[in-house]
């Protein structure tokens, strides 16, 4: 059922395919790859899941799928969608055992916040990003917090299962959404 992808590694280090060295191992591979994604990704994880500890678990689960997928010479097309993926639906899975669904999203938006704000301010945008969620269904919720996190259209619809197309209508109905609550 799920499709065969293709990792080139020298696309992941910034090779060319002319200049690639010598067929690289395993783990380097992997290890360069959790160098240039763990970033982004921790801090997507992040604000799904709520908690630092659980989110480097999640993203050090994901790295060891990505090197068992490796090992099974599993074809990766998309190395950085293939990890949201995999992390994105780990912690869904996380979110789920534990019931906090909803309030990570809520969490997530309302640390977009300026670090500089005032309690008052802080409170009062914690309660429009509330009444704004509440507008939101759940993909809508989804493609716009991987979008922050500066995926494209193909690759978001890769993590939540969805044509870029399908992307496009739930970002476009999200954000008119939100401004119809924010005027």
């Amino acid at each position: 059922m799920h499709s065969e992808r293709i990792l080139n590694p020298a696309a992941i280090l910034g090779f060319s395919k002319t200049e690639a060295p010598h067929k690289l191992p395993l783990e380097e591979v992997v290890v360069e790859a959790y160098v240039s994604v763990r970033p982004a990704l921790l801090s997507y994880l992040y604000h799904i899941v709520g908690s630092t500890s659980e989110a480097e678990d999640v993203v050090q689960i994901t790295f060891l799928k990505l090197f068992n997928q490796l090992q099974k010479n599993a074809e990766i097309l998309e190395l950085r969608g293939w990890l949201y993926k995999v992390a994105h639906n780990l912690a869904i899975d996380s979110l789920r055992r534990h019931g906090r669904e909803e309030s990570a999203s809520t969490e997530w938006l309302d640390g977009l916040t300026a670090a500089d704000d005032s309690a008052e301010d802080r409170m009062i945008r914690r309660q429009q990003v509330r009444q704004i969620l509440g507008g939101l269904n759940e993909r809508e919720r989804r493609c716009l917090m991987l979008r922050a996190e500066g995926l494209s259209y193909k690759e978001i619809g890769d993590v939540l299962e969805i044509s870029a197309k399908s992307v496009s209508v739930y970002l476009t109905r999200g954000l008119k959404k939100i401004e119809g609550r924010a005027l």
